[in-house]
Order: C-alpha cells, then sequence, then structure tokens
C-alpha cells in the first residue's frame, strides 16, 4: 500500500513554516514542470516517518494531482530528532530510477535457535528501476543460514526490471558464533 502524503505549495522561508507547525519539504524531477517548494502537515509527516525511510516510494497530492515519488532526503533537527525538511523525486512511473532501499531480515528467529548472531553489514541495497515497480525494501530470509554463511549483494534475489547497482561482491549478512563475536571485539 502507498501512502498518500497532502503537500501545500509554500512562497513562505522554511523557517516560518516550521514555526506555523509544517514540514517543508521540496519535490523536483522530471515528473513536474518546475521545482516546488512544499509544507507538510507535521503530525502526517511524522506518522510516514513512522514506516518509511530514504528510499520509500510514496504519493504527494499537491494542487489536485497525485505524484508517485521518492524520498531522498530527510533532515532531522540535531536536538530533538524532529523532521525538518524532506526532499522527494518524481519521474513519470516509466523512467528508470535510481534509489537506496532497506534491507527487511526474515528468519533471525531460527537462527536464535542454533545460538548463532548474525552479523549486519550492509542494511540498504542500490537498485534501478521503473517507478511504479520499485520495491519499498528487499526482504532477506536467513532462516537456513549455518554458521560461516554469508549473503553478498549478488544472492539477494530482484523481481524482474529492477537492476542491482550495489557492488556485487558485497558482504550483506553474515552468521558466526557468540564465541566469533567476542573475540573480534577482543582484537579491535
Amino acid at each position: 500500500m502507498t501512502f498518500l502524503l497532502n503537500a501545500t505549495e509554500r512562497s513562505e522561508s522554511a523557517k516560518k513554516v516550521r514555526r506555523m507547525g509544517y514540514v517543508p519539504g521540496s519535490i523536483y524531477g522530471p515528473g513536474i514542470d518546475k521545482n516546488m517548494d512544499v509544507k507538510f502537515e507535521e503530525k502526517e509527516v511524522n506518522k510516514f516517518l513512522r514506516n518509511h525511510s530514504i528510499g520509500a516510494k510514496t504519493k504527494v497530492k499537491i494542487n489536485g494531482n497525485e505524484l508517485t515519488c521518492v524520498v531522498k532526503g530527510i533532515q532531522y533537527a540535531p536536538i530533538n530528532n524532529r523532521p525538518i525538511h524532506l526532499e522527494f523525486y518524481t519521474s513519470s512511473e516509466n523512467k528508470l530510477v535510481k534509489v537506496k532501499v532497506p534491507i527487511k531480515i526474515k528468519g533471525k528467529e531460527q537462527l536464535i535457535k542454533r545460538n548463532l548472531v548474525l552479523n549486519t553489514l550492509a542494511d540498504k541495497v542500490e537498485i534501478q528501476g521503473v517507478l511504479k515497480d520499485l520495491p519499498e525494501f528487499i526482504e532477506i530470509d536467513v532462516s537456513l543460514m549455518k554458521e560461516g554463511d554469508e549473503i553478498i549483494m549478488r544472492d539477494i534475489t530482484l523481481t524482474e526490471g529492477i537492476k542491482l547497482l550495489s557492488k556485487e561482491d558485497e558482504v550483506v549478512l553474515t552468521a558466526i558464533s557468540p564465541a566469533q563475536t567476542e573475540e573480534s571485539e577482543l582484537v579491535s
């Protein structure tokens, strides 16, 4: 399910928009005629950010039009960690887009039963595909991993039309025994 964010075009400064209880943002890309400065209700942004991050695909409704967008940037305030700016890239649904999407791990409980620790070395995958086909995340099943097994980028199964841009030989996950973790901590 794609989340729908409502936006309003803005002419005010970002600082003023924040004081009014909104989160400023920008929308750019070949899917629109000109770059747009927009604002979103902070409550709606917080709800959106609970389950979405950079690379997430969403719809932004502005001036009666729904634009399919990818989140390209999120800035947070350093003190209170509130979102202070969102950046969206929009394109036609059939144009290729590069994006980094998060990795979600499935089957971790099976490793715990076998007394193994999952070492995560990469938490995002860079992919390219048509905007309408881009996944929200990449799911990796680790339930069958044994001690010493590793998953590298080229092992990740992608849907048809999605191309891997991350280095193919980059290690994503390894399954190790707790004793190996203690040894590596002593060495560092």
